[in-house]
């Protein structure tokens, strides 16, 4: 199976850094698992849906081809059952994603998609003994988004996140948008520095790391030694 640098990272910072014991890169969900929450899903999506500045990031999806088509890039679960959900696009000029409009609409879906195929699938791990404890992190990363596509996306995000306030604390979700310094501040950092003493040869990443930072040095000539004068 074909695994990204970026995925890569974020399994890394799930099992190193959030403490995961559980962690899946492409996380993709089956048709024989059973679903929970039909009526709270139908609402949320709906109340999306008819928000006019997000009407479009679902197009003509119903609820049910809308979650089939699921895949979260990292997915660990702490010793505690919280779960995390992390999205991650790395592209070395900066986020793509089409024009600033198709990627915070593409983003957008991504949050969207994410909560509720966890309300959906892991609803029992949402019922925390404490009201006041987060029980899921959703989260879209990126370490390049360029100048006002950031700004632009930044702002949709937190008009989502207004819109679905009431939900997400009743369910003890909370989603984050992490780009350029707090990608690096809060994930890449810590990731490197809780992985410092691991070697698992499963982490693309951490072992790529380690192989920039080996202590290369050149290797030194040697004069061949004479052979010993034989007088007859």
């Amino acid at each position: 199976m074909k695994i990204e640098i970026g995925e890569s990272l974020a399994l890394s910072y799930l099992k190193h850094v959030k403490g995961c014991i559980i962690y899946q890169t492409n996380w993709k969900v089956s048709s024989h698992w059973t679903i929970n929450n039909k009526e709270k899903l139908d609402t949320i999506f709906e109340k999306v849906r008819r928000e006019e500045a997000f009407s479009g990031i679902f197009k003509k999806s119903k609820l049910d081809q809308f979650l089939k088509q699921a895949e979260i890039d990292a997915l660990g679960i702490d010793q505690t059952g919280k779960i995390y959900a992390i999205d991650i696009a790395y592209h070395e000029e900066g986020l793509r994603y089409g024009s600033t409009e198709e990627a915070k609409a593409r983003i957008m879906k991504k949050f969207v998609r994410s909560y509720l195929a966890v309300l959906r699938y892991f609803s029992s791990s949402l019922s925390g003994p404490s009201p006041e404890v987060e029980r899921c992190e959703i989260i879209f990363a990126s370490p390049k988004v360029v100048g006002e596509r950031d700004e632009s996306i930044r702002e949709y995000f937190n008009e989502l996140k207004a819109l679905l306030e009431a939900d997400l604390k009743g369910d003890k979700v909370v989603l984050k948008y992490i780009s350029n310094d707090e990608f690096k501040e809060q994930i890449l950092d810590p990731t490197i520095k809780a992985g410092e003493e691991d070697a698992d040869t499963n982490e693309l990443f951490l072992r790529s790391y380690k192989l920039l930072n080996l202590p290369y040095t050149k290797a030194k000539a040697t004069k061949k030694k004479a052979d010993p004068l034989v007088v007859i």
